[in-house]
């Protein structure tokens, strides 16, 4: 039988974390994600209040998973198409990875641990995010500690002292800025581990939203 689980009651299940007290910034975040529909509800009209439930268990592994790539990626709908579509989920795992799964990356030492490795290769795997819960590597949730708009990965990167090329190119991928990535990917060098699937990744990127821009067009000349 299902129990009932409001949001912060599920929160404090997930992560033993009284968002009331705690971190109501949280609790706002796992409200994002019902409002864009990737967490499912239902409503009890009481006399004085309504009372919003998770659907079922299954959302909890949902909610779980869209709180974890959030502490990376801070925009909602960013983190539900990571949930929907393969290919954005792929490169935004090859974003982590090349930040976090590189020891020799100063960036990366920050993160590096056996779950950090079992998360990327999680999202590296065709594993359903609606129904697998993915590795945790944080202690204390970054949200707890960080901005509301900022991610984990622009977090890392803009407080290294300086930028090599690859921190560069990812900031500007995080940020959703694909043509200054471009530019920067002039900076990088063939014998940077992982630099060759970056522009490939970039230069794929760009030339779909191309494709799409020009499909545009030819409707509205119709």
């Amino acid at each position: 039988m299902h129990n009932k689980l409001s949001i912060p009651d599920a929160i404090k299940k997930l992560f033993n974390i009284e968002v009331s007290k705690e971190s109501p910034f949280l609790k706002n975040k796992a409200n994002s994600f019902v409002r864009n529909k990737l967490i499912k509800t239902v409503t009890e009209n009481n006399v004085q209040r309504k009372n919003i439930y998770l659907e079922d268990d299954q959302q909890l592994i949902v909610l779980f998973n869209a709180l974890l790539l959030n502490a990376f990626y801070p925009d909602p709908k960013h983190v539900k198409k990571i949930f929907e579509d393969k290919k954005y989920r792929a490169e935004c795992t090859e974003s982590i990875k090349a930040l976090f799964g590189n020891q020799n990356h100063l960036s990366g030492q920050a993160l590096c641990s056996v779950k950090v490795i079992e998360l990327i290769n999680t999202l590296d795997s065709d594993k359903d995010l609606y129904t697998t819960q993915i590795p945790n590597p944080f202690t204390v949730l970054p949200q707890l500690a960080l901005g509301p708009n900022t991610g984990l990965l622009n977090n890392l990167l803009l407080q290294a002292s300086s930028l090599n090329p690859v921190d560069s190119v990812l900031i500007s991928i995080t940020k959703n800025d694909w043509l200054t990535a471009k530019e920067q990917t002039a900076y990088l060098s063939d014998d940077m581990p992982g630099s060759s699937e970056i522009v490939k990744m970039i230069n794929n990127h760009i030339d779909e939203a191309k494709e799409f821009d020009e499909l545009l067009d030819f409707f509205y000349k119709l």
